[in-house]
């Protein structure tokens, strides 16, 4: 027995914390930035699929092709995600008017206690619009709208900008509307129905142009959104 530690303290590694990664603020040229490297990304693919094409194997392009819109959608799923903790983060120190929508975030006690025993350090409020929304899919058109109301960002601009047309009756925010509900049901049916209709199990049709005007139509609107939260800086 002699020699034997039996001392109750516990063992350095059983009462080492957990520290979980520094949760940081992106700028908003940052956060373009982002979105840009992933558009790059997803263009790029085209080239690849070009080839496949020419070379008589049109359903691996296709299959390229499905694939840039699954990463349009998240890469705008991202961006919108950045956008949220940068703007919630601003309206917490003051530097943005705060929305209605901000007012009546739901904050869990733990949450409370933790920023009660933080005093000066904002860190647990970013902590926490991450953890809140890193979970939540941002991109249909009313998780946009939404996301748009709790920024205090003008969506109807972004649609008016992106979307007017000289000498149409159709709303430019029924286009925005369109365009984000097709582009979130065509992901879905890529990621979740391998590309397959329900109904039948016939492959959707996709092209190279369809992929491209996603990419056009995306870009212009997150432009204009970025554009938006500039101007509120």
């Amino acid at each position: 027995m002699e020699g034997r530690n039996f001392d109750l303290k516990p063992r350095q590694e059983e009462i080492r914390e957990k520290i979980s990664p520094a949760i940081v603020k992106f700028q908003l040229n940052e956060i373009e930035e982002h979105f840009d490297e992933n558009l790059q990304y997803i263009r790029s693919q085209f080239d690849i699929a070009d080839e496949l094409f020419q070379n008589g194997r049109e359903e691996e392009a296709r299959n390229i092709w499905s694939s840039q819109i699954v990463f349009l959608e998240s890469a705008f799923d991202f961006y919108l995600h950045e956008l949220t903790k940068f703007g919630l983060s601003e309206m917490f120190a003051g530097n943005w008017d705060k929305t209605k929508k901000y007012n009546n975030l739901s904050v869990r006690m733990s949450i409370v206690d933790r920023a009660l025993n933080a005093r000066e350090d904002p860190g647990w409020f970013l902590e926490f619009v991450n953890e809140f929304y890193k979970e939540i899919t941002l991109v249909s058109y009313e998780s946009v709208k939404d996301q748009m109301n709790l920024l205090g960002l003008d969506l109807q601009k972004v649609a008016d900008t992106v979307f007017y047309e000289r000498d149409t009756v159709i709303k430019t925010k029924y286009k925005l509307r369109e365009v984000l509900e097709m582009l979130y049901c065509r992901r879905n049916v890529i990621a979740h129905q391998s590309g397959r209709r329900h109904s039948d199990a016939q492959r959707e049709k996709i092209t190279k142009s369809m992929v491209g005007k996603f990419i056009e139509d995306i870009e212009k609107i997150v432009r204009e959104i970025h554009k938006l939260a500039k101007q509120k800086c």
